[in-house]
């Protein structure tokens, strides 16, 4: 074993460097290569621990280890679902059109989270100024304007003393405010990503307007794309269910197919069972489930599912900045209005008694 193996094992490939070595290793068996030749070929190009790896890997072929056993070392670049693919493949003699899955799983994916988060860059970015233009006005503006308040011979409104009472303490605390606050929210973040509060978040999220819809549609989509690759490669469908939960981002849908997958083992249907869970299953998806039990083709619908609600999430997520904007617009109106309005009504009042 070389000295720099176990260092390597720890290493973690990015998600575009393990499609793209997907997509080259699929290409170069599909031309006719064995599987060694193609693993130099990719190793000539690559740098790095990529270049590790992939001689780690041209090492196991050539010592009469599989693939996936080679790729099984490296848990945290090459995922459970991706050695079991692999494994299957070499087990049936269809490597090359597994990886050919693959790629597609693994570039539906990418597209699918790219479009989340792109989609969730707006309203951060308009949260982000409306926060930060508050906190320039509590800053800067307020204390000009707070001897002005102080001097005027006039009872002041609860929002104007509440607003300066603000100001003041930002002024007087400001060194122990932002830190405390720094910390505060790396808490709560800590705090929401235990185990423990997830599944209560999670059916949160779900029931949230929009940010619900989208959630649903894709985890969906992941569960679907997943297990329409995984029975096509000729993976059981009880190994293809423990399997997929593994990639649903949230609790609520893990917990309900790690669920259906022990019945299932069980014997029962999957349609049966998510016929049990009409707002996490639309009737649409169980109908073609059913469809695709009874007459065995449960791949491809579950792949023609994975493409209906890739669709839906991108139309989701274009609509989305045009569905929160009036929300964002009418809470920074608001917001706006309430700091016009704590400021200009002792103005009126003196005004009013003149």
């Amino acid at each position: 074993m070389e000295p720099n193996q176990p260092k390597t094992k720890r290493t973690r490939l990015s998600h575009v460097d393990i499609l793209l070595f997907t997509k080259y290793l699929s290409v170069l068996l599909n031309s006719g290569l064995p599987i060694n030749e193609a693993l130099q070929i990719i190793e000539r190009s690559a740098k790095g621990d990529f270049k590790k790896i992939i001689d780690t890997l041209s090492n196991a072929v050539r010592t009469g280890k599989t693939l996936a056993d080679g790729m099984a070392e490296y848990p945290r670049s090459f995922s459970t679902v991706y050695v079991n693919l692999i494994r299957a493949g070499e087990s049936s003699g269809s490597l090359q059109k597994n990886l050919d899955q693959l790629s597609l799983q693994l570039q539906k994916e990418h597209e699918l989270s790219s479009k989340i988060r792109g989609a969730m860059m707006y309203p951060a970015v308009i949260l982000t100024a409306g926060v930060l233009i508050t906190a320039g006005i509590f800053v800067f503006i307020l204390p000009s304007i707070n001897g002005i308040f102080a001097s005027l011979d006039v009872e002041l409104p609860l929002p104007t003393r509440v607003m300066l009472w603000i100001s003041d303490t930002i002024q007087a605390h400001g060194t122990v405010i932002l830190p405390s606050a720094i910390v505060g929210a790396w808490i709560l973040s800590r705090i929401l990503r235990l185990k423990a509060v997830k599944p209560l978040t999670h059916r949160i999220i779900l029931r949230l307007p929009v940010i619900g819809a989208l959630s649903q549609k894709s985890n969906l989509a992941r569960f679907t794309r997943l297990m329409g690759t995984l029975l096509l490669s000729g993976i059981p469908i009880q190994e293809a269910l423990g399997i997929s939960e593994t990639v649903l981002r949230n609790v609520r849908y893990r917990e309900l197919f790690r669920q259906v997958h022990e019945e299932v083992v069980r014997g029962k249907t999957l349609s049966s069972l998510l016929e049990l869970h009409p707002r996490l299953v639309p009737p649409m998806a169980l109908r073609l489930i059913r469809v695709g039990e009874e007459t065995g083709t449960l791949g491809e619908m579950f792949t023609y599912l994975a493409n209906f609600y890739e669709v839906e999430v991108d139309d989701a997520t274009r609509n989305l900045p045009a569905l929160l904007e009036p929300l964002l617009i009418v809470g920074i109106g608001a917001m706006v209005a309430g700091l016009a309005l704590a400021i200009l009504t002792p103005i009126y009042k003196i005004v009013g008694s003149v």
